[in-house]
């Protein structure tokens, strides 16, 4: 997504745009995500305001809404058959700890001038057809998509304005003046590495990148009356409160989308195969909260996406070569969507405001040095609960 939506705006910038693609566009991350397009990815606005204050939490927030809108203005603009819905966010809260992490992220959005609802557990009923929760905070101007079919789509708008894509092409090596594959060395005089968690695999930002690993379920239609004990009102795009947290949504279709991690699998190096346990962890998950409703999943898959310890986005300039310019880390469609806006325009229109924001130089959580002593996950572990909780 991320590099789609560069490649979309350097051409609207009258520039010529090569896009090389390791594998096939909206294949990996991009078009296995649930859909969510929301600003609310893997980090809260009141965690933002704990971290940053609250003039920096507002522009950082306004940044990734802008991808939220960039998205949606390319689905009216051009017509993008995507499964679009407009569907409110609800995040929920499945603890007493979660309800009071929902009460701030309410507060937080009162506090700096975003509708914000906040439903008591004794309304909540009435929206969400489950009394396994505490409560929840809801919000508007959020949708849900199909992603891969929207990446699909906007590979072939951006192919029509002129820009020429390369599939199953994935780059081996950066150079001040291109890059090498194995079919051939490209040039360019401006280069943007979106390769999100793949950066690290072309020798840069080892220490700054990682990656986490979620699984999604997507079900067989179901009956009109289930869902109305899911969503006794509208469909609303719901996660809940763990960090590690569950979510699910439905589709045109009637399908539910079920998606959450695993603590053992979160952080591991390499996607897990056998979805077996992840798919039983699925459907028990959404049993608890939702007895007597029939659910079988038709597909389940893995999806892993690239963070950093912040959970904030990478970018910035390679140490020697200052044609170059990586952007990686983006939890989310429209993380993706606001960086790859902002890196075009970079070059199109001078834009900056953000470079030490998402600077990979910028100060983290925990010191770096703890990974040689804990190991990368542990790491990565612990500065995402400081991030999200601290």
């Amino acid at each position: 997504m991320t590099g789609l939506s560069c490649a979309q705006k350097l051409a609207e910038g009258g520039l010529k745009v090569l896009l090389l693609e390791k594998k096939l566009c909206g294949g990996e991350a991009s078009g296995k995500s649930s859909g969510f397009i929301t600003p609310d990815s893997e980090i809260e606005l009141s965690s933002l305001i704990s971290h940053h204050g609250p003039e920096k939490a507002k522009r950082i927030w306004n940044f990734v809404m802008s991808g939220v809108d960039l998205i949606r203005s390319n689905i009216e603009r051009y017509g993008i058959d995507c499964d679009y819905q407009i569907q409110d966010s609800l995040f929920i809260a499945n603890s007493k700890r979660g309800w009071r992490h929902v009460k701030h992220e309410h507060e937080a959005r009162k506090a700096l001038f975003y509708a914000s609802h906040l439903i008591e557990a004794d309304d909540l009923t009435e929206i969400i057809g489950s009394k396994k929760y505490r409560g929840a905070v809801r919000y508007s101007d959020t949708f849900g998509i199909n992603s891969h079919r929207y990446c699909r789509a906007l590979m072939k708008i951006i192919m029509d304005a002129g820009v020429k894509i390369y599939e199953k092409t994935p780059v081996t090596k950066i150079l001040a003046d291109g890059v090498e594959t194995k079919k051939g060395r490209f040039y360019a005089s401006q280069i943007i590495v979106c390769a999100d968690r793949f950066i690290p695999d072309l020798g840069h930002l080892k220490k700054e990148i990682y990656h986490i690993q979620t699984f999604i379920g997507i079900s067989k239609p179901l009956s009109d009356a289930d869902v109305k004990k899911v969503f006794p009102g509208d469909p609303l795009m719901v996660w809940d409160s763990s960090m590690i947290y569950n979510y699910f949504r439905l589709t045109p279709d009637k399908r539910l989308i079920l998606g959450g991690g695993h603590l053992l699998h979160t952080y591991s190096k390499k996607p897990l195969k056998n979805l077996d346990k992840i798919k039983r962890k699925l459907l028990r998950q959404f049993s608890k909260n939702f007895p007597g409703i029939s659910v079988e999943l038709k597909k389940t898959y893995s999806g892993m996406l690239g963070v950093s310890r912040d959970l904030l986005p990478v970018m910035g300039e390679d140490k020697h070569m200052k044609n170059v310019w990586y952007v990686g880390a983006a939890t989310g469609l429209p993380w993706a969507a606001a960086l790859g806006k902002y890196a075009a325009e970079r070059i199109t229109k001078n834009r900056t405001g953000f470079e030490e924001d998402f600077s990979w130089r910028r100060p983290f959580p925990l010191p770096r040095f703890l990974e040689f002593l804990v190991g990368k996950k542990i790491s990565y572990a612990l500065s995402h609960f400081i991030a999200k909780y601290l």
